[in-house]
């Protein structure tokens, strides 16, 4: 009877050691490596891994939403939390349903799928950032800017000419970013006319391509303001409207060639072109913030939000966190009031 004690308690030593190393394996699942604001998400996320221990698999889709489906089919059965950025917010369901049989913690990063994935599954999160704050924040910029500057009507016709650089169709930042950027303006009681508001899908080149033609059809004198969803899209028209001898940055002889630019996230190369004075401003998340945040959701054992959100210290509402923004610019520094 002894051994037969002795024999039960060590397998239930040995289940708990491998449930200890399963919950410190992690596997997160992009959809695209060529995204700079995945890029940079990924960089703190494997930080913060390094830094707790934590082995980190990763998954490029490369914007294939059956490529991304089989390589999270392949890891679900390990048990492992997973965090997925995803190609297509519809795949969620399925993707639930493989994972309920294994009870695997699933945390949704950046792109969020519809309301009823999360009723579906009580083991899946959401982490993002407010796409109608980004909005708001990039109207808040643009207010400082007019306000600041005086002389943004270029054209001198009364209303503010802008362009809405936009991601992808449907995509929930989009329509949130877009809808919200519209509407801080008329509260603000800013005049404007919307020249165009395409879909660039997040690209540099497209927005670049986007740029040249609307410039060829009014002139470049008659774009007031170029407003953008994202900062990749921010710096394809900064990068247009250089090779016209405009937005050329410190080193221009004519300040007269400007068309203020505004992004949103953050990436290198939006922010060193802000330093330049070639790009105006951007609003962007604290990637850290947001690595931190899904990792510590994914790898927890609570199902809770008000444990979760004492341990991550960012609200957690119906499984759901928004990192808040903060902006960035190079009129005005905003640094001191988010220290």
């Amino acid at each position: 009877m002894r051994r037969v004690f002795q024999l039960l308690l060590s397998i239930l030593l040995i289940f708990q050691i491998q449930c200890v190393i399963a919950s410190d394996d992690l596997y997160s699942f992009y959809y695209s490596g060529e995204s700079e604001f995945i890029n940079r998400f990924n960089a703190s996320l494997k930080s913060y891994a390094k830094a707790k221990d934590i082995d980190l698999e990763m998954f490029d889709a490369k914007n294939n939403s059956s490529a991304q489906l089989s390589q999270i089919y392949s890891s679900v059965s390990s048990k492992d939390p997973l965090i997925i950025n995803l190609v297509d917010t519809e795949q969620a369901s399925e993707i639930i349903y493989h994972a309920k049989s294994y009870r695997n913690r699933i945390v949704f990063f950046n792109r969020k799928p519809s309301d009823d994935v999360f009723k579906k599954y009580d083991r899946v999160w959401y982490v993002g950032t407010n796409s109608a704050a980004a909005g708001k924040y990039q109207a808040e910029l643009i207010s400082d800017y007019i306000e600041l500057t005086k002389n943004v009507d270029r054209n001198r016709n009364g209303v503010l000419d802008i362009i809405i650089l936009q991601g992808e169709k449907d995509h929930g930042d989009t329509t949130g970013r877009s809808s919200e950027i519209l509407k801080q303006l008329s509260d603000k009681k800013v005049k404007y006319k919307v020249l165009s508001q395409n879909f660039d899908d997040w690209d540099t080149q497209t927005a670049f391509n986007d740029v040249k033609t609307l410039a060829s059809k009014v002139g470049l004198k008659n774009i007031d303001m170029i407003i953008a969803n994202n900062d990749a899209m921010a710096v394809g028209a900064v990068d247009f409207l250089n090779t016209q001898g405009y937005n050329l940055g410190t080193d221009s002889k004519d300040k007269t060639k400007y068309i203020p630019v505004f992004g949103v996230d953050g990436i290198p190369e939006a922010i060193e072109y802000i330093r330049q004075e070639k790009m105006t401003g951007t609003v962007f998340a604290d990637f850290s913030a947001l690595a931190k945040a899904s990792v510590d959701i994914a790898l927890d054992d609570s199902l809770d939000d008000e444990v979760l959100t004492r341990k991550i210290w960012y609200k957690i509402t119906d499984r759901k966190v928004l990192i808040p923004f903060v902006k960035y610019s190079s009129f005005k520094s905003y640094f001191k009031k988010y220290r």
